[in-house]
């Protein structure tokens, strides 16, 4: 008989790739700039993807692959693979492309593993700070912000959402789609949005607004057209926290996510759809 899954242990496997990734990562971004030979576009041409993306992913899968090669795989530069276990690791090697290429410190890597139920272990490391997050399902949320592994589950500080406020004095994150039309959609929901709430932010990186919010530097994040890469780590952190989240089909964000403080989460829901974006 097969040995238990633990999920710890697959967060755990998470957390070493993430960290070494970020290391490979580091370590290009030396040479790199937005302007650089090997940086190329995707949806649009200010959606650049780097030949550090690739690296970082191949590091990734590689190390997935020689631990685990039954698990499935569905990465944002093009890795994909079946599972025959029911895990599938979904990863984004590089959430902040430009902000990476442009020398700015938010970026980061992101891996979840999810089953059938959705994602049931997550992480988000930050190389630029040394600061890594994780959940497991049912288990809660960390934040340590130190780069070894071992600090996470044992020395890591437990999340979890202290601060009551109301709409009016919410920090809200989103983000901006790369694509002309969007923005203009999108543009529309902030004339709605910027005078009910205190400040927006648009950092960048969704896995890193979602960690915001649970480790309380944001109130809510919300984007209504996101890729799943982006917010399967950074989704189960915010929830593990404590958050409230709503995402996928039969949800007003089936395509999207919204995660925000439970006392601003309904008042920001009903504002957010008011417009069909």
């Amino acid at each position: 008989m097969p040995a238990p899954l633990n999920p710890v242990d697959l967060r755990e496997l998470a957390v070493r790739l993430a960290i070494a990734a970020g290391e490979e990562l580091l370590a290009r971004q030396r040479s790199l700039s937005i302007d650089a030979a090997g940086v190329e576009t995707k949806s649009s041409a200010s959606d650049p993807v780097s030949a550090a993306d690739r690296a970082s992913e191949k590091l990734i899968t590689d190390g997935l692959t020689a631990a685990r090669p039954d698990d499935g795989l569905l990465g944002e530069e093009g890795a994909s693979r079946p599972s025959n276990t029911g895990l599938t690791w979904v990863i984004d090697p590089l959430d902040g492309t430009v902000n990476y290429l442009y020398g700015r410190p938010d970026w980061c890597v992101s891996i979840a593993v999810e089953d059938e139920d959705g994602a049931l272990a997550g992480v988000v490391h930050q190389p630029r700070s040394g600061t890594t997050w994780s959940a497991v399902r049912g288990a809660g949320a960390y934040r340590a912000d130190t780069t070894p592994y071992q600090t996470i589950w044992y020395g890591g500080l437990r999340l979890g959402l202290k601060r009551q406020t109301r709409l009016a004095t919410a920090l809200v994150c989103t983000g901006f789609s790369y694509l002309p039309e969007r923005r203009a959609e999108q543009a529309a929901v902030l004339q709605d949005l910027l005078p009910a709430v205190r400040d927006l932010r648009r950092g960048g990186s969704a896995a890193l607004d979602l960690c915001s919010v649970a480790d309380g530097t944001a109130d809510a994040y919300y984007e209504h057209v996101i890729q799943p890469w982006d917010v399967a780590a950074g989704g189960l952190i915010a929830r593990e926290a404590g958050a409230a989240v709503v995402r996928g089909a039969g949800t007003a964000f089936p395509q999207g996510i919204l995660a925000a403080a439970p006392s601003v989460a309904a008042p920001l829901h009903e504002l957010l759809t008011r417009r069909s974006v």
